[in-house]
């Protein structure tokens, strides 16, 4: 008789409906973690908060396909409202559209919540991914912060509505080359194109 067939194969139940407990660890071990960081402050009224709510949710949208979880950070000199890292964007696109614009700019509370968000998650490629219009607040500190989130293997990318914003931003980026910058009519796209910085993200 055939030995073959009396040996055991093991592997994690991917395959099973609906799915089995082993999905969320393969998620871990082979999806990332994203949260998206916009920022609500005064400077953000009018049309600019309308189109850069349109990018979040594309961004979003892209992260998701690309097997991301994702949170979401609404921030200013503190947090005006988040939402955890999560496979469902239900939340987040909620929050999205409950935006409300006031104060100025302070990164350094979103930092630290973003870092407390993607280190519960413990993703494979853990991204903070932050839009902005204004400064850091204090950029010493700014960066004092930013650098514990890449010590931890997390990884800043950065979006700033004019050069002195992206230049502003860039402190606490960990893309060395590239300093994205938007316009007030490239909003949009802008946010979203930030999507090309996550690794699993499949693009033609």
């Amino acid at each position: 008789m055939a030995t073959w067939t009396k040996k055991d194969f093991d592997a994690a139940g991917v395959t099973e409906y609906p799915a089995g407990p082993a999905l969320d660890q393969l998620r871990r071990n082979f999806g990332g973690s994203v949260v998206l960081a916009l920022d609500v402050s005064g400077s953000m009224a009018g049309k600019r908060i309308e189109k850069a709510v349109r990018g979040c949710r594309r961004f979003i949208c892209e992260a998701v396909e690309a097997n991301y979880s994702v949170g979401l950070i609404l921030w200013n000199h503190g947090i005006s409202g988040s939402v955890p890292v999560d496979y469902d964007p239900s939340a987040a696109y909620r929050l999205l559209a409950q935006a409300d614009i006031a104060g100025a700019n302070n990164v350094v509370p979103c930092l630290e919540l973003a870092h407390r968000m993607l280190l519960d998650a413990r993703a494979s490629d853990m991204v903070l991914a932050v839009f902005g219009d204004g400064d850091l607040g204090d950029p010493r500190e700014a960066s004092r912060v930013a650098a514990k989130l890449t010590a931890d293997g997390i990884r800043i990318l950065t979006c700033g509505l004019g050069q002195s914003s992206a230049e502003s931003l860039a402190i606490i980026s960990t893309e060395t080359s590239t300093t994205r910058v938007a316009e007030t009519n490239t909003i949009v796209d802008s946010i979203a194109d930030m999507a090309c910085g996550l690794r699993f993200l499949s693009r033609p």
